[in-house]
C-alpha cells in the first residue's frame, strides 16, 4: 500500500503534467479554446486535491468546504470544455450550481458532521457533471470517432465515482475515508482518467482539424459545393455501386451560356454571383443522394443514381429554368443567363464515369450549337464510337 499523502502527490503531479500537455497543445492550436477549458478543469482539480490532502493539517473550512467546492467547479469545467468544443455557449449557472450547493450544505451541521454523507453527496454531484459532459460531447453527430471514446470514458468514470463512494466508506471505516485499499484504487483511477481524457481531447482536436482540411480540399471555395476532385470521387462510387446492382446512372454536364460576355460586360463580381446562383439552385433542387460539383470555370456536373436519360433530361431542364429565374431575381439591368446541358446514362451495366462524362460532353456540344438553355441527350455508347471513328 502507498500512503495517502504519496497518493495525493502522485495525483497532483499527474494532473499538472496533463495541464502542461494541454497548454502546449493550445499553443500549437490557438483557435481550439476547449483546450484552455479542460486545462483549467485539471488545474482546479489539482489545487482541490492539494487542499483535500491537507485535511487535518489545514482548517476544515479550507480542506473540506473550499476543497470539495473547487473540485466540483473543476469537474464542471470539463462539461464546459465539451460544450466549447461543440461551439456552444457556456452557461455560468451550470458551472456554479454544484459548488454553491456544496457550500450551502456545509452550513448545515447534520450534513457537515456526517463524513459518509459528505462523500456520497460529493460523489453524486461529481458523477452528474461527468455524465453531463459525456452527453454533451457524445450527442453531437459530425463523424468524429474520438467523440464516442471521450463520451465512453466520461461515463465510465462517472459510474466509478458513484460506485467507489460506498466502497470507500465500507473499506476500513475506523481509519477514515482517506485510507484503505479502495481509496488507493480510486486515486489511481483518477490519475489514469485524467491522462486518458487529456490524450483523447488532443486526438479529437487533431481528428477534427484533419477532417476540416479534407473537406476544404474537396470543396469549391466560391460555391461551397464539391470541386472536381470531390465530384469524381463521389460519382465514381455511385456509378460502381449501381453497376454492381444493375441500376442505371445518369450524368449531366452543364455549361453557363455566354458567361465570358457576362464577365466582360458586368465584371467578375457579377460573374461570381451568377456562378453562386447556379450552385444554390443545384443544391436546392437536387436530392440529397445526388452528386453535384463544379468542374471548373462555368462548367458543372451532376450524377443521378437510379435515373434514366429521360428523367435526367427533365432534371436538367428544371435546373435551367430555376437558374434563369434566379439570375433574373438578381435585378441587374440587362443581365440574363441560362445553362446548356448534355445528358448521358448507363443501362445498369458496367460503365465508367469517364465514359458517361464523355457522352454527356458530346451531348453538351450539340446543346450549345442549338443556342442557350437547351438540353440534349440523344447519344449512346455506339453513337460515340461511330463518331470517333
Amino acid at each position: 500500500m502507498i500512503d495517502p499523502p504519496t497518493m495525493f502527490m502522485a495525483l497532483i503531479a499527474s494532473t499538472m503534467a496533463a495541464v502542461v500537455l494541454l497548454l502546449w497543445s493550445y499553443w500549437l492550436n490557438a483557435n481550439q479554446r476547449c483546450l484552455l477549458w479542460i486545462a483549467a478543469s485539471f488545474f482546479a482539480a489539482s489545487v482541490a486535491t492539494f487542499l483535500l490532502g491537507g485535511r487535518g493539517k489545514m482548517p476544515d473550512w479550507l480542506s473540506i468546504d473550499a476543497g470539495v467546492a473547487l473540485l466540483l467547479f473543476g469537474i464542471s469545467l470539463t462539461w464546459a470544455a465539451m460544450r466549447v468544443f461543440n461551439g456552444r455557449a457556456v452557461k455560468p449557472w451550470v458551472l456554479l450550481i454544484g459548488p454553491v450547493a456544496w457550500l450551502i450544505a456545509c452550513r448545515v451541521p447534520a450534513f457537515y458532521d456526517a463524513a459518509g454523507l459528505r462523500v456520497m453527496i460529493g460523489s453524486l454531484m461529481s458523477a452528474a457533471y461527468f455524465a453531463a459532459a459525456a452527453w454533451e460531447i457524445g450527442s453531437t453527430k459530425d463523424g468524429l470517432r474520438t467523440r464516442f471514446a471521450v463520451a465512453a470514458i466520461l461515463l465510465l468514470h462517472a459510474a466509478f465515482v458513484l460506485m467507489r463512494a460506498p466502497l470507500i466508506l465500507m473499506d476500513q471505516p475506523s481509519q477514515g475515508v482517506f485510507s484503505g485499499a479502495w481509496f488507493g484504487i480510486a486515486t489511481l483511477e483518477s490519475a489514469i482518467f485524467i491522462q486518458v481524457i487529456a490524450f483523447l481531447m488532443v486526438s479529437m482536436i487533431k481528428e477534427r482539424v484533419e477532417s476540416q482540411l479534407r473537406a476544404a480540399a474537396l470543396t469549391d471555395p466560391l460555391t461551397g459545393i464539391g470541386n472536381r476532385r470531390a465530384f469524381f470521387e463521389a460519382s465514381s462510387a455511385v456509378v460502381a455501386h449501381n453497376a454492381r446492382h444493375g441500376r442505371s446512372t445518369a450524368t449531366i454536364v452543364l455549361d453557363l451560356d455566354r458567361f465570358k460576355d457576362i464577365n466582360d460586360r458586368f465584371g467578375h463580381p457579377v460573374g461570381d454571383a451568377v456562378i453562386q446562383a447556379f450552385a444554390a439552385v443545384a443544391k436546392k433542387r437536387l436530392r440529397a443522394a445526388d452528386v453535384v460539383g463544379r468542374l471548373g470555370g462555368e462548367e458543372f456536373a451532376v450524377t443521378l443514381s437510379e435515373t434514366t436519360s429521360e428523367q435526367a433530361s427533365l432534371v436538367a431542364q428544371q435546373l435551367n429554368d430555376a437558374f434563369v429565374a434566379a439570375v433574373k431575381a438578381m435585378a441587374v439591368p440587362g443581365l440574363r443567363c441560362s445553362a446548356s446541358a448534355g445528358v448521358s446514362s448507363s443501362p445498369g451495366t458496367t460503365v465508367s464515369l469517364e465514359d458517361l462524362l464523355e457522352l454527356a460532353d458530346c451531348a453538351l456540344y450539340e446543346a450549345k450549337t442549338l443556342g442557350g438553355g437547351k438540353v440534349c441527350s440523344d447519344f449512346s455508347r455506339e453513337g460515340l464510337k461511330a463518331s470517333a471513328a
